[in-house]
């Protein structure tokens, strides 16, 4: 379980802004594994879980909801999907809009961003370790983020990913700045 430090009703209320534009603009990233169903409900169960919920509440609905499908094309045939496909995608998407919510907030309140772990794992990737307790200028972040709503193309010390733990929080400003 993620431990979001900053998960208030004012970042709520930013992450809630953050996915209605994503949806505006037809950039909210929807899983490839998604049914039919699944893609038409995301957004609503998405919504319900920024309001009131969390990565768990998120992915206990996309399960109860079957939202994802059972198998999935592979090669010339097919597999089944993982069983943990509704929470690892709930805690990556659940974590991407509380991370631009708190770079929303952030640019609000005149204060930067840090990197920290909010999930621990079994094992902690050399590379995530590099980045944690970075800080960064949150227009900068929140653009990278609406820009890349996979995860892809943020750089490698911007969160990204379902499995890295990281997150944002709200920290006070660098020194003279």
């Amino acid at each position: 379980m993620f431990r979001f430090e900053n998960l208030d009703e004012t970042t709520r209320r930013y992450m809630l802004i953050e996915v209605e534009q994503a949806i505006k603009t037809s950039q909210l990233h929807l899983s490839q594994r998604f049914t039919a169903q699944g893609r038409e409900r995301y957004p609503d169960l998405l919504r319900e879980a920024v309001r009131t919920g969390s990565e768990d509440s998120l992915a206990a609905a996309l399960h109860q909801q079957q939202c994802f499908a059972e198998r999935e094309p592979y090669g010339t045939s097919t597999r089944r999907v993982p069983a943990n496909a509704a929470r690892t995608f709930a805690e990556g998407e659940f974590n991407t809009f509380y991370m631009r919510g708190v770079c929303h907030r952030a640019i609000q309140e005149g204060c930067q961003v840090e990197v920290y772990r909010a999930k621990e794992g079994a094992t902690v990737r050399p590379a995530s370790k590099l980045v944690e307790g970075q800080r960064h200028e949150p227009s900068r972040a929140l653009l990278l983020f609406r820009h890349s709503p996979n995860g892809q193309h943020r750089g490698p010390s911007i969160p990204a990913g379902s499995n890295s733990g990281l997150s944002l929080r709200l920290c006070s400003p660098a020194p003279g700045g």
